[in-house]
């Protein structure tokens, strides 16, 4: 059974793009909106602190993001894992710097969200590595487009105040 976990971590690195460094700094382009395919990458560090950047545009102003360290235990050894990661929101690049949006705690938790507008964003993720062999991460990053049904709300809520408007101006 154990054998098996442990074949199944190898090659879910090794299919992940598995690379091992102090510090990253990764260029993830256009991050796309097809939920069913996100941005994603894994990341695995040597034992100690790092820090990882990711620039990358989006083409709406809104981001779902989620990053969680991956474990993998033999017996009593924790053999890779992550400890305090997190990871902060940042716009413009990382070379240009920009304004900090958020920061969320790495735990496969779902965060969304809204930027003031589609364009160049990075991602500043930080933790310890302090399995025996290091620690490995992944993260997943979308674009959320709007509904059409939102736009259909919207609209529909905008005609209600015209309306509203309309008849107490003839009221009065």
């Amino acid at each position: 059974m154990k054998v098996k976990k442990i074949v199944a971590a190898s090659l879910m690195a090794l299919a992940a793009g598995f690379a091992s460094a102090d510090n990253f700094q990764i260029d993830a382009g256009a991050i796309t909106t097809d939920v069913m395919n996100p941005y994603g990458h894994m990341f695995t560090h040597e034992v100690g602190m790092f820090t990882d950047t990711i620039d990358f545009t989006i083409p709406a102003g809104s981001l779902g993001s989620s990053a969680n360290p991956l474990m993998l235990t033999l017996g009593n050894t924790n053999v890779f894992s992550i400890s305090g990661l997190s990871y902060s929101v940042y716009g413009g690049t990382a070379m240009d710097g920009g304004p900090w949006y958020a920061t969320y705690v790495g735990n496969n938790t779902t965060n969304d969200l809204p930027l003031s507008m589609a364009g160049a964003y990075h991602i500043i993720v930080t933790g310890t590595a302090d399995g025996t062999m290091g620690g490995s991460y992944a993260i997943a990053l979308v674009s959320s487009v709007p509904e059409p049904a939102t736009y259909g709300m919207m609209l529909g809520g905008i005609a209600l105040l015209a309306g509203y408007a309309r008849s107490r101006k003839a009221r009065s």
